[in-house]
């Protein structure tokens, strides 16, 4: 048995039952709470705290019956053996079912009194057990749910933190990229306002093609410098009235590797060197200045293609003044396919993205 001193409270309506029962739980250590039941037993059984309740099924006023169903009630883990001079096994099974831990046949024998008391204790501490272990459990899922909403509340702090600091920097970006554009264009003065246009074109056909934020933002930075190689071009040559020559052709079109070089090595620039590279490629491969073809090109690059070439005839030029839209769009489905992405044209033309050229040269 266990070394601690447990309380049985018995409850019999016959006094020799209970000094029987009293005599050999005392011995064996226990301490011992009698009672003849009665309607008093209720009163009995709230004031004081059991670790075994043994009752009597048959007795007057108060049968064990309601007895068994108060304590199952009240103290969820206190067991109760109920004891009976009956055979009638029904009656055995009926207060089994209503959540005796054993019962008992009178006249009782010492060893099965001391065999069912020793397993009904047992399952008591068991059940005592399991009840700390769930309080232990709710105390440590409260704990960690509150971690939990602790280190939710700094991470959101973070994410704001580094939204925040994200957002200065492409804006700072944005500046620094507006700077380099703005350079391109103070050497080629037909082209003022180009990359600002480009900007807001690309930006708008690539969201119309599906392009992911992240895809869209290194879009915007390559539409305003892809025209960064012009930087190394002979400004006689950009800004000439004329036809160029063949050899003034050639210099021209140095201006895409010219950027791609420029930008190369630098963090987070490394796509957009690539777009700048190809934004002169053909779709049809006869385009500069590597020759690529179809899905070879970027789409980025390809994107960029139709834009640039929608402003261009758009745009007043050192050789000629801006051509009527008809006419733009019309050009644009003739190289549709050849030089310029299909697909990319129809959702330029059939989203009328060019009315976004009129409202960036109102603001």
């Amino acid at each position: 048995m266990d070394d601690q001193k447990r309380t049985i409270l018995i409850i019999d309506d016959e006094e020799p039952i209970r000094k029987v029962l009293n005599t050999h739980l005392t011995k064996e250590g226990f301490n011992i709470i009698l009672s003849a039941g009665g309607s008093g037993i209720f009163d009995t059984l709230s004031q004081n705290s059991y670790d075994l309740v043994i009752c009597d099924i048959t007795m007057p006023e108060v049968s064990g019956i309601r007895v068994l169903e108060y304590v199952k009630q009240t103290f969820e883990i206190v067991p109760v053996i109920m004891l009976t001079g009956l055979t009638d096994i029904n009656i055995a099974i009926d207060v089994m079912k209503k959540g005796a831990f054993d019962y008992l046949m009178k006249p009782i024998k010492k060893d099965d009194l001391m065999n069912i008391i020793g397993k009904a204790l047992v399952h008591r501490d068991l059940l005592m057990r399991n009840k700390e272990l769930e309080l232990e459990n709710r105390e440590y899922q409260n704990f960690l749910e509150q971690k939990v909403r602790e280190r939710t509340k700094e991470l959101n702090a973070k994410a704001m933190e580094l939204q925040k600091a994200y957002g200065l920097l492409k804006s700072m970006n944005i500046q620094f990229v507006n700077v380099l554009a703005e350079t391109i264009e103070a050497k080629d003065h037909y082209t003022r306002g180009h990359c600002n246009r480009m900007r807001h074109l690309c930006v708008e056909l690539g969201a119309l093609a599906g392009l992911s934020p992240e895809e869209l933002e290194i879009l915007e930075y390559a539409s305003l410098l892809h025209d960064l190689g012009k930087i190394g071009v002979n400004e006689a040559v950009l800004n000439k009235e004329g036809p160029l020559t063949e050899e003034e052709c050639c210099h021209i079109k140095e201006h895409t590797l010219i950027g791609e070089k420029i930008l190369q090595g630098i963090p987070l620039m490394e796509s957009v060197a690539k777009i700048i590279g190809a934004h002169h490629e053909s779709f049809d491969g006869a385009g500069y200045p590597r020759g690529l073809k179809g899905t070879e090109i970027p789409l980025s690059a390809r994107i960029i293609s139709v834009a640039d070439l929608f402003d261009a005839m758009s745009s007043d030029r050192p050789y000629r003044k801006g051509l009527p839209l008809d006419v733009v769009l019309e050009e644009m489905r003739r190289v549709s396919g050849t030089q310029l992405d299909p697909e990319i044209v129809e959702i330029f033309i059939s989203n009328r993205v060019h009315l976004l050229q009129k409202e960036t040269e109102l603001k």
